[in-house]
């Protein structure tokens, strides 16, 4: 698998790569150098700071000087910093537990977190449609269930199924069908469609928004909150994924409040939602202590995998444990809330875990 082959042979597939970056990954619209500007910043990236440049754009790396880049950690499917999140961190003999949603599942029960009503696996090769039939039966309250891939990420190949009058339909990527004509792609969990809560509703109500935070057990055994960021889903999305067309705008995880201004994939800003108009700015998300304690309360308990993204939904009673990912996107987190290595915490974590890849990285320490 490519994105764990030695670091010369991705650094040279990445280094091939850099006109795919500079075409399509720049936001041209609003970045404020001249081509000839990003050719020199993306060799100054790749060269000096060892990193593939996916993050100027969507970073605005661009508007800020370069001695503040090296507050920016990467993304961590890099060659340099992934090698080095293997090592210890990152082990990828664990990456199963969390790729894997339905023995994600299972760990997250044996933790003893608050989670989705699960209905377990269906499977294209059994009678799914009657299976989900016979979910509905069984629950006259139900009103819309999450289909998700067993394997699935980034939002992709999420489906929902919902009652519209006698009958029970399906929200695919592509539109709406009945049951009847609805067709399984792949294994698949089944889990009770959350209902949100009304100040989360407000800013966005097509989809169940979610708040994504990275945690990091450290050498002495502390967890700290590395990151966090809220994400919206857009239009008539029902997922929230940045990946999917949503957008996120960073949290003060000392606060649980909002940032100013949402990011989409392409580096776009929003002050508001660009559906309710609703402002981001100062928004306070309700349940955060809860919210906090369940992110930290996994990281404790997986403390064998060092650093996860866990995803949580605000319910009306309190906060919900959607999923737990295995590389959590860096890119995304520093675009929303900013550097990781500015957290004095952060950074020095990441020293003592041999985590620092490039020389101007290692210079922060002693700044400090």
């Amino acid at each position: 698998m490519l994105s764990e082959s030695p670091v010369p042979v991705r650094s040279a597939l990445r280094f091939l790569a850099l006109p795919y970056c500079f075409f399509s990954l720049v936001n041209w619209k609003e970045c404020s150098r001249s081509a000839f500007g990003v050719v020199a910043d993306f060799l100054y990236i790749f060269f000096r700071l060892k990193c593939y440049p996916d993050n100027y754009s969507a970073c605005r790396l661009d508007e800020k000087p370069r001695d503040a880049w090296s507050y920016y950690y990467g993304s961590s499917y890099n060659p340099h910093p992934r090698k080095r999140l293997r090592k210890e961190v990152q082990r990828y003999d664990y990456q199963v537990i969390f790729n894997d949603k339905a023995v994600s599942e299972l760990v997250c029960r044996g933790v003893d977190l608050r989670l989705p009503r699960y209905f377990g696996e269906i499977e294209p090769s059994q009678p799914y449609a009657a299976r989900i039939e016979a979910i509905f039966a069984a629950n006259e309250s139900l009103n819309k269930i999450i289909i998700k891939p067993v394997m699935g990420h980034a939002g992709r190949g999420i489906e929902v199924a919902y009652r519209s009058g006698s009958q029970i339909v399906v929200k695919t990527g592509t539109g709406v069908v009945s049951l009847q004509d609805y067709r399984l792609q792949g294994t698949a969990i089944v889990q009770e469609y959350l209902q949100q809560h009304a100040k989360i509703a407000a800013i966005s109500n097509t989809s169940v928004n979610t708040i994504r935070l990275v945690t990091l057990s450290t050498k002495s055994g502390e967890t700290i909150l590395v990151s966090a960021a809220m994400r919206f889903g857009v239009g008539n999305a029902h997922v929230d994924n940045w990946s999917s067309g949503g957008i996120a705008v960073g949290v003060d995880h000392h606060n649980g409040r909002l940032m100013e201004v949402a990011f989409d994939k392409n580096g776009n800003r929003f002050h508001a939602h660009p559906d309710t108009k609703h402002a981001f700015l100062g928004f306070e998300l309700p349940f955060w202590k809860e919210t906090v304690e369940i992110a930290t309360k996994l990281q404790s308990a997986a403390s064998f995998y060092k650093l996860i993204g866990v995803d949580v939904a605000l319910a009306p009673d309190g906060p919900i444990l959607i999923e737990m990912n295995a590389n959590p996107d860096i890119v995304f987190q520093e675009q929303t809330a900013g550097p990781l290595l500015r957290d004095p915490r952060v950074l020095q974590a990441f020293h003592e875990y041999g985590l620092l890849y490039n020389a101007a990285q290692l210079r922060l320490l002693e700044r400090r």
